[in-house]
């Protein structure tokens, strides 16, 4: 009964700190010129994925790579379902006729490095393939250097296209009159309650999941993945409330960037040699789905259609039912 209590009580804090991550980004968005676009896909994404980071190390460190590259690639997937969840609680015609395509940069080079990730483990588990520095697979060596070249474009294309966008429509946190210095600080504090709830529900969500008998990669996947991904949920839903669109859709694809430097990190920590050869090769549906999916979330923002099922992009209908039909391919597989 303690566990369940443990685990309703952390998702409660990251609740409260995933909504004022979005109410103090906001404010330093506004004063700090930098952006919701940039505040949403870097300040805000690395620290909803800050429970992904220690949860996957940690799994490392314990010798559960599984769960570690499972909670990865899950959150991933989770992360853009999150798309379509703000989509529906958005209610006004589709989400992506409100946000800058500037995301379509952000989107593709999350599809990028996770396609490198799969194909690292199928490169190493069917065709023996894996050359290592040390123990450290030299694909986590690339991740990492299309990581850094990549984020680098997105904060070029970023500061070329600020002046020539209009300003953003937000009701913004600033009218309270909250000062830089608080936000700053505000928004630390939240980073670290993250961290402690998002550690107390991985471990928790583990527990749970170890007694109900299943196995390490559904429990990463899906389980764990789920909650570790509840900060990125709660602050882009606090967003959408704020009007701040781009932070919240910045916010799901600078996540599903940072996850993917996880597993570098990850692979770094796993001494016992590269972790592209000691994981289910099962992992490779769900960076698989988490590519469908992201094209998916892409393709709605370039292409940007008026036509809605009921109040919904369509985009978000068929990002729902893949999210399912995935999940259920996980669980049988």
């Amino acid at each position: 009964m303690n566990t369940y209590i443990l685990f309703i009580v952390s998702a409660v804090m990251v609740v409260i700190s995933g909504t004022k991550l979005a109410e103090y980004g906001d404010v330093i968005a506004a004063k700090t010129k930098l952006g919701h676009s940039i505040v949403g896909g870097i300040l805000i994404a690395a620290a909803t994925s800050l429970p992904e980071l220690v949860t996957s190390v940690t799994s490392a460190l314990i010798d559960a790579p599984d769960i570690a590259i499972g909670n990865v690639y899950g959150s991933n997937t989770f992360n853009i379902m999150i798309l379509a969840l703000i989509d529906i609680l958005h209610g006004q015609g589709p989400l992506t006729i409100k946000v800058k395509m500037n995301h379509i940069l952000a989107g593709m080079l999350g599809v990028l490095l996770s396609a490198l990730g799969a194909m690292a483990i199928l490169m190493s588990q069917i065709g023996g393939i894996d050359f290592k520095i040390g123990w450290t697979s030299i694909s986590s060596f690339t991740i990492f250097a299309i990581y850094l070249y990549g984020s680098i474009l997105i904060l070029r294309y970023e500061n070329k296209n600020q002046q020539e966008e209009p300003p953003e429509d937000i009701d913004t946190v600033d009218d309270k009159g909250i000062p830089l210095s608080k936000a700053i600080i505000g928004f630390g504090l939240a980073c670290g309650i993250i961290i402690w709830a998002g550690m107390t529900l991985s471990q928790v969500g583990d527990v749970i999941a170890v007694q109900t008998g299943l196995g390490h990669t559904f429990v990463g996947t899906l389980l764990i993945a789920a909650t570790t991904s509840l900060p990125e949920l709660v602050s882009s839903i606090a967003a959408i409330k704020i009007g701040a669109y781009d932070m919240a859709v910045g916010n799901v694809f600078g996540s599903n960037i940072f996850n993917m430097l996880i597993i570098v990190v990850t692979d770094i920590v796993y001494y016992k040699g590269s972790i592209f050869t000691m994981i289910n090769i099962d992992h490779t549906i769900t960076a698989m789905a988490g590519i469908v999916l992201s094209c998916i979330a892409v393709i709605g923002l370039f292409y940007r259609s008026r036509r809605t099922f009921f109040t919904i992009g369509w985009d978000s209908v068929f990002i729902l039912v893949f999210y399912v039909l995935s999940i259920y391919l996980i669980f049988i597989s």
